[in-house]
């Protein structure tokens, strides 16, 4: 231990003020600091994605403001990520068990399967083989893990029945659900996209797309969930969206979706809010209030800032996903 003690707030307020030639004073600002924290306020939302890109703040207020508008768009997403975790995985449930029931060994032998499309001995046959064979272990492995906790799942057991796949997905996390999809056969993969109404023939990718935008959603739920950064897309994982641009330019319209701008996720949970059955005025009303708390924070924020956070085309893709919602119909 170094022995060092802790800054006071006041201190802190000093600390800021002198070496980060921030304004900061007066006890509203005090209040400010101690509410949204140091570590988790201040330094979460003193730079862009990384350290190494910090953001210009000339007053403290507008750090308040950066972390309001966090705070906001949490509450905007979270109730439309967590319905479409849900309606997806009951979706896929519906699927699935109309092709193989909801036994678990029909479930590898008729669903999960996408290995088989690959020669027999081939080093792709022997990885995708060996990713199903993980998913099984998991599978079994979430069943011993939640025996005793979870009565879902036990009633199945003392009851001398095998527990179903309906029971095993309440078990899932989205990125479960992204590793399952990926086992299945493009069949099921398919039939999943054409059911949301997502399948587009111009796009060559289809059979990875339910993957892909599960994976998209995986990041913004968990940071969602833990109270995580939200404004930088920080939690985006690198290998996320890559698929997914020309998609978005195909299917919405919307240009140079790559997922590194929060606006870009705006685009997600809209095409994926659409595909679940929303109407016009409940997307409409989705965008709106991105849009009121994105001008909210434009005025308490300096351009430089605001920029390099948001980008120069917010605006565009904005109008884009807004004329996608026109043009909408199921």
């Amino acid at each position: 231990m170094d022995g060092k003690q802790p800054k006071t707030t006041d201190g802190l307020m000093r600390h800021i003020r002198n070496n980060k030639d921030i304004k900061i004073k007066g006890s509203k600002q005090k209040r400010q600091l101690q509410n949204i924290g140091y570590f988790h306020g201040y330094k979460g939302y003193s730079f862009f994605q990384n350290k190494n890109s910090p953001l210009y703040f000339e007053n403290f207020d507008e750090v308040v403001s950066l972390y309001d508008f966090d705070s906001n768009i949490k509450t905007l997403f979270y109730k439309h990520v967590m319905f479409a975790e849900t309606a997806i995985k009951n979706r896929l449930l519906e699927i699935i068990h109309k092709q193989s029931g909801t036994e678990l060994e029909k479930l590898f032998s008729e669903v999960l399967t996408d290995y088989k499309r690959y020669q027999v001995r081939t080093s792709k046959y022997k990885e995708k083989f060996k990713q199903t064979m993980k998913l099984r272990n998991d599978i079994y492995e979430k069943i011993h893990a939640n025996f005793n906790s979870k009565s879902f799942i036990n009633h199945f057991i003392y009851n001398d029945r095998s527990v179903p796949l309906y029971a095993v997905f309440e078990l899932f996390t989205l990125g479960n659900l992204v590793f399952f999809t990926r086992c299945m056969n493009s069949t099921i993969k398919i039939q999943i996209i054409t059911d949301l109404g997502l399948y587009h023939s111009s796009f060559d990718k289809n059979d990875r797309l339910i993957g892909d935008l599960i994976d998209c959603l995986k990041g913004l739920r968990n940071a969602i969930a833990h109270n995580g950064v939200l404004f930088d897309c920080r939690f985006k994982e690198n290998n996320v969206g890559k698929q997914l641009t020309e998609y978005f330019n195909i299917q919405m319209n919307v240009k140079d979706i790559q997922f590194n701008r929060i606006v870009d996720y705006l685009a997600v949970i809209i095409l994926i809010s659409s595909s679940l059955g929303y109407n016009k005025t409940e997307l409409r009303k989705i965008v709106k209030s991105f849009e009121i708390y994105l001008n909210e924070l434009r005025q308490n924020l300096n351009v430089s800032t605001y920029d390099k956070i948001f980008g120069t085309d917010v605006r565009s893709k904005i109008r884009e996903i807004n004329e996608y919602i026109n043009n909408f119909s199921w």
